[in-house]
């Protein structure tokens, strides 16, 4: 007990059994936010997380700005707006429907690729909140040089709705709901812990 006592608080969270994330919480000065039951569709979350991944939180949140520039007002903003590429087909090549699989290409050798602002905007919350927390955390670190090791986008309740039809019938509308979660990771404590022990 006295031991468990002499552990300080981010070695004793670590011990606590992990809640509401799907990935261990084992990394070099992690840092972490999540959002739950984000009113959006997975799918757009998906093809962002997979275009933020493995950048620093800086570069990532530069990128966000860039693609949520398409919602500006002015013609030569939304000109400079960057594109999310569009990996994810939804296997309706054949059938001739529009969908992931028919998105157009974009400028910059992108390929196939669209501006989904919504869930670039609530991506772009989640990454700062992300920020905070690890400059709440750790007073010595630069949060725009942590890298985004982990991030991820899950399908969570749908909130089932109906609209009321005449004679009697209805109409389903339902709300698509994510689970979205973030990990910063500081990578250059590591090289400087490598050098101390040479």
């Amino acid at each position: 007990m006295a031991k468990r006592n002499q552990m300080d608080r981010r070695t004793r969270r670590r011990q606590l059994p992990q809640r509401g994330y799907t990935q261990l919480l084992q990394g070099n000065r992690l840092a972490t936010a999540r959002a739950t039951n984000v009113d959006m569709h997975v799918k757009h979350c998906f093809e962002v997380c997979r275009a933020v991944k493995n950048k620093t939180a800086g570069e990532a949140v530069t990128y966000l700005n860039n693609v949520l520039k398409i919602d500006s007002d002015r013609a030569d903003v939304r000109r400079k707006a960057a594109a999310v590429p569009y990996r994810l087909g939804s296997g309706n090549k054949r059938k001739r429907r529009s969908g992931p699989s028919m998105v157009g290409h974009r400028k910059g050798g992108i390929g196939p690729g669209r501006y989904p602002v919504k869930a670039s905007r609530s991506i772009l919350k989640l990454i700062e909140s992300a920020m905070e927390n690890a400059r709440f955390q750790y007073e010595d670190i630069d949060a725009e040089e942590m890298v985004i090791s982990h991030i991820a986008a899950h399908r969570g309740p749908i909130r089932r709705g109906w609209i009321p039809r005449a004679r009697g019938r209805a109409t389903p509308s339902n709300h698509y709901r994510v689970n979205l979660e973030v990990f910063l990771e500081d990578m250059n404590a590591t090289d400087d812990d490598m050098e101390d022990d040479f």
